[in-house]
């Protein structure tokens, strides 16, 4: 379990990974140098897995966000969808799931012929038994921050 002060720094990093380290410090009440070293302990503990730009899709070509469900007949296929999924860059998540589907898919997609593309060459190459493609119309809420947002007790 980590103490308060890290969740505090590491909530403060999802909303921005390019805080500098004194700002982290004056949010939390430490040195920018214990901030240091404290963020360099949650990277080596593979807390902190990385850090990103958040991309506006549309910008690069990729404005449309769909969500397939898959029911896949065989382990082999299980291994082919998974595979499937590591190499497809429109794939942006593949989740595993349990219940009525094998496999949950977060993907973007140019135009509606790349992602019948897609969906098709899924089909194809596993042993897909069923499909269901969600478009989105549009987006409320999309977040990739996991540590909820601590008050401040100062």
């Amino acid at each position: 379990m980590m103490d308060p002060t890290d969740l505090k720094i590491l909530a403060l990093l999802e909303k921005d990974a390019r805080m500098s380290n004194q700002a982290i410090g004056e949010a939390v009440g430490l040195t920018s140098s214990s901030v240091f070293e404290r963020v360099k302990k949650l990277e080596k503990k593979g807390v902190i897995r990385g850090y990103s730009a958040v991309v506006d899709p549309a910008a690069v070509g990729r404005p449309i966000a769909a969500f397939i469900r898959l029911v896949v007949g065989a382990s082999r296929g299980l291994r082919t969808v998974a595979d499937i999924c590591r190499g497809e860059p429109e794939i942006q998540e593949c989740h595993h799931v349990a219940g009525e589907d094998c496999y949950i898919l977060k993907v973007r997609t140019g135009t509606p012929q790349g992602l019948e593309r897609l969906v098709e060459r899924l089909r194809n190459e596993s042993e897909v038994q069923r499909s269901v493609t969600a478009i989105v119309f549009s987006t409320v809420k999309e977040s990739t921050a996991v540590v909820p947002v601590q008050e401040d007790t100062r």
